[in-house]
């Protein structure tokens, strides 16, 4: 009769065992598809970043213009 207890144990360890291994690669997963999402979310962001920035420099130089303008049409 121990030897099926001792049997019962291990078969019921392996199952845990099993199912641990098997929460953990669905956990696996969703980190991956997070990773994913994050990764393209760093794109956005960049792309997003680069067009600010070219915005900045024209916005920059059309205020440059507008005070040269300014000074010759309007003298002081």
């Amino acid at each position: 009769m121990s030897n099926r207890t001792e049997n019962h144990t291990i078969k019921l360890l392996q199952e845990m065992r099993a199912e641990m291994k098997d929460r953990f690669n669905a956990i696996d997963e969703k980190f991956d598809a997070i990773d994913e999402k994050f990764s393209d979310l760093n794109l956005r962001l960049d792309g997003m970043s680069h067009i600010m920035t070219l915005m900045a420099g024209h916005s920059h130089g059309l205020d440059a213009r507008v005070e040269r303008l300014e000074k010759i049409v309007l003298p002081d």
